[in-house]
């Protein structure tokens, strides 16, 4: 049953992308656990949050260096141009520490666009069968409740700086009334249209909130990219990463490069997503 659960969940994604392929700016902020912590959260929403020291270090690889895309990666982007579905592509870049990320933030200050702030709550069934394939059910809200969207994504590939993962997302109507759904999750299962597509064929019988984290992110128009600098907040710590979604991600990987490497800036690879952190208590 599990394995005909899976393979619904990959066909019903490539199925769903053409109309929720959707891209929606922004990032939140905030650690919290458990069902009763969701609803907690939510209703504390934009209050401060106490900031823990991020892990030191950080490597720094050569400029320009190109990694050769490994075959895996290859045949996950063939498989979404052949059926349409949407592949996120983004530059994902770990800065060290606070001192690394005011360094970039203030060479990056001219242009700055607009600073969001983000929270991020994570969902599955209570039989785990959505972490059985790697996919992950988030739901976000963007500057308190100015807007809420639902996002599936299928398993992150991370190589060289550079993440790809199938992505599906829906905003829903009402950004202040999707709060009721961090205390009653499973009703998401029919009200939210993208998610009574999925479990039409999943079969989903109810939906636990996991926790979640949020995310002040300050969106700067960088050579023609629009570079994202993150402060990431854990309940177990903080962490600094500059991402950018692009069609061109070794350009801009290797451009942002130079750029850390030209004012001093210590920087490494982002080794996992935010997601994994979170779930893993740790500070990759």
């Amino acid at each position: 049953m599990l394995h005909r659960c899976v393979r619904a969940l990959q066909q019903t994604l490539h199925a769903a992308s053409p109309a929720y392929a959707h891209r929606f700016e922004a990032r939140g902020q905030g650690g919290v656990r458990g069902r009763g912590a969701c609803a907690a959260a939510g209703a504390a929403a934009g209050t401060a949050a106490g900031t823990a020291a991020a892990r030191p270090g950080g490597g720094q690889p050569q400029p320009g260096r190109q990694p050769r895309a490994s075959p895996q990666v290859a045949r996950a982007a063939h498989r979404a141009d052949q059926v349409g579905k949407a592949m996120e592509v983004e530059v994902k870049i770990r800065l060290p520490d606070r001192t690394a990320y005011d360094k970039i933030a203030a060479v990056l200050a001219p242009g700055l666009v607009v600073t969001h702030e983000q929270e991020n709550f994570f969902f599955d069934s209570s039989a785990k069968q959505l972490e059985a394939q790697r996919a992950v059910l988030r739901l976000r809200f963007y500057d308190v409740d100015r807007k809420a969207v639902v996002t599936v994504k299928g398993k992150q590939i991370l190589e060289g700086g550079i993440g790809r993962a199938t992505e599906v997302e829906e905003p829903l109507v009402d950004a202040a009334g999707a709060r009721r759904f961090l205390d009653t999750p499973t009703d998401l299962l029919s009200e939210c249209p993208l998610l009574v597509s999925l479990n039409a064929k999943l079969c989903l019988s109810d939906l636990v909130c996991m926790g979640g984290f949020r995310n002040r992110r300050q969106e700067y128009a960088w050579e023609g990219f629009t570079l994202e600098l993150d402060e990431t907040y854990f309940e177990h710590g903080t962490l600094y990463e500059i991402e950018v979604e692009t069609d061109q991600p070794e350009v801009a990987r290797d451009r942002l490069e130079k750029l850390l490497s030209s004012h001093g800036i210590s920087y490494s690879y982002s080794p996992v997503s935010k997601f994994a952190n979170f779930i893993n208590k740790s500070l990759l």
